[in-house]
């Protein structure tokens, strides 16, 4: 209106792009808001913690959160069930226990002699139709039984597998991993590591055989040649 004519006007709103001189031109109004307060004597030697006025200490509700949580929307949901297999290498798995527990005890318990992996080898055993899946798929036809250990045929749900990321670096472990996402019916540590019914000496020589990882061949002749 005061050139007129049509005029393409932009407004920078972000103080980083705009020089020091001129910054303040979007600087609001400083504000802060503070309390003092002093325990009580015996709150401080009791150690009682208020965990309510930690919450609200701790945290700031938008206007966005809080329309969301008046609406009684869901904060937070999982969709699909995701169950997290581990595994590991021959008798190297998990034992938890006690300071005061004595060995020999913690070993003749029987959670101490089965893990998620070993059980699903088991699995594999008993029923013909785990023999058709991975290590992958098996939670979406079997249960896990944290209690007793054991895999059950699920009768309803729906619940995906996943295996823990383990790094390249990690030497036998990472190729068993590997091999976790081809081999099924797996019922040994032996059967992970039959290709075309040879069992090999390792599980790096298993993924070779059958085709998942590539020599060093090429690596070693650049090498070589450098030198």
């Amino acid at each position: 209106m005061k050139y007129n004519a049509h005029i393409n006007v932009e407004w920078c709103n972000q103080s980083c792009s705009i020089k020091y001189l001129f910054k303040y031109i979007n600087k609001g109004h400083d504000r802060i808001t503070a309390s003092f307060y002093k325990g009580s004597p015996d709150q401080e030697h009791n150690g009682l913690v208020d965990e309510i006025k930690l919450y609200y200490d701790c945290r700031y509700l938008s206007s966005c959160e809080a329309s969301w949580r008046l609406f009684a929307f869901h904060i937070s949901y999982r969709e699909p069930s995701v169950e997290r297999l581990s595994f590991h290498l021959e008798n190297e798995h998990y034992v938890t226990f006690y300071d005061h527990e004595r060995i020999d005890n913690v070993l003749d318990k029987e959670n101490s002699k089965n893990s998620k992996f070993l059980a699903w080898m088991d699995a594999n055993k008993k029923f013909p139709m785990a023999r058709e899946l991975t290590y992958n798929e098996f939670p979406s036809k079997f249960v896990w039984n944290e209690k007793k250990k054991h895999w059950n045929p699920r009768k309803r749900g729906f619940k995906i597998g996943r295996i823990y990321f383990v790094h390249p670096g990690s030497g036998q472990l990472y190729y068993l991993r590997t091999l976790l996402n081809y081999c099924k019916g797996s019922t040994s540590f032996e059967d992970i590591k039959t290709v075309n019914n040879v069992v090999l000496k390792t599980f790096k020589d298993a993924c070779y055989a059958m085709g998942l990882i590539n020599d060093d061949k090429e690596h070693v002749d650049v090498i070589k040649e450098a030198a």
